[in-house]
């Protein structure tokens, strides 16, 4: 067979179209600024120089001539003693006790005008007023307290505590009484029927027999008034004006006889003369008599040469009463046992002044006839916190 006619030739395919032109490349990018800097600080202004307002220094003077050579000194004098400083004005002083007893460090207070002080021993008791069928003893301690100011520290003592036993004369009753006012409560008696009691301040008396005991108060002190068949007893307690110890407190007594305490016993016909360290003044002479006194200034000077700034007080009555201090101590609270035993004395004389060595003095307590008038001896103690400052202001002003 013949052969096939040849294909028809393919068409062509269709040219691609042609390609754009290149865009142009973008425009470089503008180069980054530094960092901003501040512009440097123009230089300081200078003014320009000018003349000086002020005239030049005028030139350095010569030098002095050397003084001519000075004369030797002359030699010292010796040192006269520093004066102390000035004791301020004394603070106000308690109530006036009655004439005669005791007041603080303490001061004695005597019978007939005379006075003392006695520094006893710290926790020790002594015999203050010893009659028959009555006892009043009292504890003293060291306590320090200050004087102007509190530049001057003076270590004494007082009378913190008072124990009192008496005796009623219709049954023989024995009742004691303890006044502590640093250990409330108090005061307790004891003795009493039931027991046990403490008396309370404004209430009325306790009264057993012949005895009575009652408590005054008011913002600054509380009072102890015991009453016996012969004697009027007052026990005031206070604070110790500037007391190194905060808070504590002193008693002041004071004695007062009800009746002649040199008259003789109704039962006996004897006569028991009153003793202790007031006591004993009670003698019916009607001449005072004036024992040893701590003097603040003296003690200062002699004690440091008023370099210190305290002193320690020494006096222990002496010249004014019978034998030593250590002769009244008692063994307890109660205690009656002591050299000048009185309290279950058959007879006991008066002292005689004559063997005391203290300055006398006669007092005008004799009654029209000339003998000695008891209802005016009275006798007491008192305090060095509060009589101390007035003694020294008016012996030094």
């Amino acid at each position: 067979p013949p052969p096939p006619p040849p294909s028809p030739p393919a068409k062509a395919p269709n040219p691609p179209p042609p390609s754009p032109p290149p865009s142009p490349p973008p425009p470089p990018s503008p180069p980054t600024p530094p960092p901003f800097a501040p512009p440097p600080s123009p230089p300081p202004f200078s003014p320009p120089p000018s003349a000086s307002p002020f005239p030049p220094p005028p030139p350095p003077s010569p030098p002095a001539p050397p003084s001519p050579p000075v004369p030797p000194p002359e030699p010292p004098h010796p040192p006269s003693p520093p004066a102390p400083p000035p004791f301020s004005p004394a603070p106000p002083s308690p109530p006036p006790l009655k004439p005669g007893g005791l007041t603080g460090d303490p001061h004695l207070h005597f019978a007939h005008g005379g006075e003392a002080d006695f520094r006893g021993e710290d926790g020790y008791l002594y015999a203050m007023l010893h009659h028959s069928g009555l006892a009043v003893n009292v504890l003293f301690e060291a306590c320090a307290f200050f004087l102007s100011d509190l530049v001057l520290k003076v270590r004494g003592t007082f009378v913190t505590d008072v124990f009192i036993k008496a005796v009623t004369e219709a049954t023989g009753r024995t009742v004691r009484i303890e006044f502590t006012p640093n250990m409330p409560p108090t005061p307790i008696v004891h003795g009493l029927e039931g027991g046990t009691r403490r008396v309370l301040p404004g209430r009325p008396p306790l009264v057993v027999e012949d005895l009575s005991i009652a408590v005054t108060q008011n913002d600054n002190t509380e009072v102890l008034h015991v009453r016996t068949g012969g004697w009027a007893i007052d026990a005031t307690a206070r604070l110790i004006q500037r007391s190194a110890t905060s808070g504590k407190k002193q008693v002041d007594l004071s004695f007062a006889p009800l009746r002649d305490p040199l008259a003789p016993n109704p039962k006996t016909g004897k006569v028991v003369a009153p003793h202790g360290l007031v006591g004993q003044s009670f003698d019916g002479d009607d001449i005072a008599v004036d024992g040893k006194k701590d003097r603040y200034r003296e003690l200062w000077w002699r004690q440091s040469s008023f370099k210190a700034n305290e002193i320690t007080t020494e006096a222990q009555a002496e010249g004014a009463i019978e034998g030593s201090g250590g002769d009244y101590k008692v063994g307890d609270f109660f205690g009656t046992d002591f050299k000048y035993r009185r309290f279950d004395a058959l007879e006991a004389a008066p002292r005689s002044i004559a063997a005391l060595s203290g300055t006398k003095r006669v007092v005008a307590n004799a009654g029209a006839n000339g003998a000695a008038s008891w209802k005016r001896s009275k006798a007491g103690t008192s305090g060095d916190d509060a009589h101390a400052f007035e003694a020294e202001r008016k012996q030094h002003p």
